[in-house]
């Protein structure tokens, strides 16, 4: 069902009158049906009648009851956080085995927090808002995540040199973790790279002179 505004013209003058109507099938042809006449729109305006109808409506529908909640001054935010990015990112993470990886490395270190935790924080920032491990650290306190509310500062700089200290380790599992009796080969490999130079005498097609992000004032040669 759903209102149908229908205009009558009396005496010269034009007056819209508000209606309740539903579809109905009659054969093969869909006719809209009069459930119920309201009045005229002006005078239910006017007097607050329509008003009145839509609150002891609402009462019946859960959905409106909460939205009109959400409008009352009393109610206010004191926070929002993201949680789409977590949602889908985790899952991805659990699915790769990283946090069984990351909790066999740490093993028998004593950090005091969930290592594994920081590390998702740092992989999902690097993601979503790339930046140092100061930004990320306050970043992640505008996610929600499970054990991000808990992370500080100090974790994320224990946690980056472990990482550093164990990669090697956890590149191997997650190579070996997809790899069958078939793969042979990599298809695809990704280097995290800072800077890459190749040095060369003279320019060529491949090798030319280019700009040093590092402000060295050699200029290295890098590869196009």
């Amino acid at each position: 069902m759903f209102v149908r505004v229908k205009t009558v013209v009396q005496d010269g003058r034009s007056y819209e009158y508000l209606q309740i109507v539903r579809s109905v099938r009659d054969g093969t042809r869909v006719r809209q049906e009069l459930v119920a006449s309201l009045g005229r729109r002006d005078l239910l305006v006017a007097t607050g009648q329509l008003d009145q109808l839509l609150q002891a409506l609402a009462r019946f529908s859960t959905r409106l009851r909460v939205v009109e909640a959400a409008k009352d001054e009393r109610f206010v935010a004191r926070e929002a956080k993201s949680w789409g990015p977590a949602l889908v990112f985790g899952r991805l993470w659990e699915r790769q085995g990283l946090p069984a990886m990351l909790g066999r490395l740490a093993a028998g270190r004593r950090f005091g927090f969930d290592p594994e935790r920081v590390a998702f924080a740092l992989a999902l920032q690097r993601l979503c808002a790339p930046g140092s491990d100061l930004q990320g650290a306050a970043w992640a306190q505008t996610v929600e995540a499970p054990g991000f509310k808990d992370l500080a500062l100090h974790h994320f700089y224990r946690t980056v040199p472990w990482l550093a200290a164990i990669r090697y380790e956890l590149e191997r599992d997650l190579f070996f973790q997809d790899r069958d009796l078939f793969a042979g080969e990599l298809d695809l490999v990704f280097v995290d790279t800072t800077s890459v130079y190749r040095y060369r005498d003279v320019e060529s097609a491949l090798v030319r002179h280019g700009y040093s992000r590092d402000r060295r004032p050699d200029l290295p040669q890098l590869v196009l």
